[in-house]
Parts: structure tokens; sequence; C-alpha cells
């Protein structure tokens, strides 16, 4: 969806099984449209030290992650805290592919070293006016993510209108504890966890190979 100014993100998350993403893309293909397919990699940083429980971080309202999307590489800050539905400021920075490595280089430099690395599949859909998202976790399992870009102002109608959408497709979005869960069981998979001081650029292009172009 387009940015606006002084928009927010508004969105639902929830865990699948695989069942229930085929049953899902089955339907959104027939009944919404196919808007993209992204092949992500995600780094998403921690501040200090990567959690045994999200909890501790429960007031971490910076969510900061290096991305790449189908070559199309990204800074994303979102600011707010993180629920199963939360509404949260988006900020994007979008650079070119073969920058990748100086921005790891810039966040390190501001001490933003500790990282989990993730790759997902994701089917985006419009639908109804929402972006509904079915993402495959490599190696992990199923989510659906229901968002809507609006203005504070109208942050309640979006609320409702993605509730009516869980309901209507027998989905439920995580709550706080069963998002918790979640992340923890990610971000403590030792072989997701990366320190940048001391790990070389070239070390994870080469196992992520898939998501850069070669030879860049």
């Amino acid at each position: 969806m387009d940015k606006m100014q002084n928009t927010i993100e508004v969105e639902y998350i929830g865990h699948i099984s695989k069942n229930k993403f085929i049953e899902l893309k089955e339907r959104l293909e027939k009944e919404g449209s196919l808007k993209s397919t992204k092949n992500r990699l995600t780094l998403m940083y921690f501040r200090d030290k990567i959690p045994k429980d999200i909890k501790d971080i429960e007031d971490e309202k910076v969510d900061l992650r290096l991305r790449i999307t189908n070559y199309q590489s990204e800074l994303i800050l979102k600011y707010g805290l993180f629920t199963g539905a939360h509404a949260r400021d988006e900020i994007s920075f979008k650079f070119e592919e073969n920058e990748f490595e100086k921005y790891i280089k810039l966040l390190k430099y501001l001490d933003w070293n500790l990282v989990v690395i993730y790759a997902t599949k994701t089917y985006v859909y419009n639908y109804k006016d929402v972006e509904f998202s079915l993402v495959e976790i490599y190696d992990f399992g199923y989510n659906f993510e229901i968002e809507i870009l609006t203005s504070q102002s109208n942050e309640e109608n979006a609320r409702k209108k993605i509730s009516d959408i869980c309901d209507e497709f027998k989905i439920k979005h995580f709550d706080n504890e069963e998002l918790r869960k979640q992340c923890n069981l990610i971000n403590n998979t030792k072989e997701l966890q990366y320190d940048l001081r001391s790990i070389n650029f070239n070390d994870i292009k080469k196992r992520f190979r898939s998501f850069f172009r070669e030879g860049d």
C-alpha cells in the first residue's frame, strides 16, 4: 500500500497450520487478487542482547530491521509496542542491493550489532481493501498477516475491519502470550543468531545465497 503522511500500520498476525495455509491460499486466489510474491531475508536487530524472552524487552518501542525482498533492499524502523494486534509508525529507507553491506556497517558503528536472520516467502493479496499476506517462515511454520495503513483517527475502524475478516476466514490472531512464544522460538534458534562485529558479510551472503544476485 502507498504510504501517506502520518500513517500508522494496523496489523494483525497469527499462526496457521500448513493445511490452513493451503486452504487460505486457494480461497484468496479466487476471491482476492495477488499483489506480489515476496522472497525476503530479514536481519532483525536487538539493542544490547538477544533476549531469551521478549518479555524482557516488552517496553522497547524501536523495531529496527534490514531486509532484502526480491533483490530490493530497505532499512525499516517501526516505532511502537509490538503485540499480536498493533498499530505502529513505520519508516522505510530503500537503497540499492549493492549497498547492503554499507548499511550493516552504518548500524554497526551506531552499536547495533546483534541480529536474528530469518527467511520467508510471502504471498500478498488485496482483499476487501486490506493487505492479506500468507507467510511461510523457512524451517519453522506458517503465519498470516492482515494489514491496513491508515490515519490514527481511523485506527478503530481499521481494527474492526481486520477483526471481521479474521472471523470470516475462521482464523485467530495472536494474543500477546502466543506472539511471545513464537518470537522466542525464532530468536533463540542459535543457527539464526549473529553478532555482526565478528562475522564477515560475505559469510551471510554465502549462507543465504538465493536472496542476492549472482556476482554482487
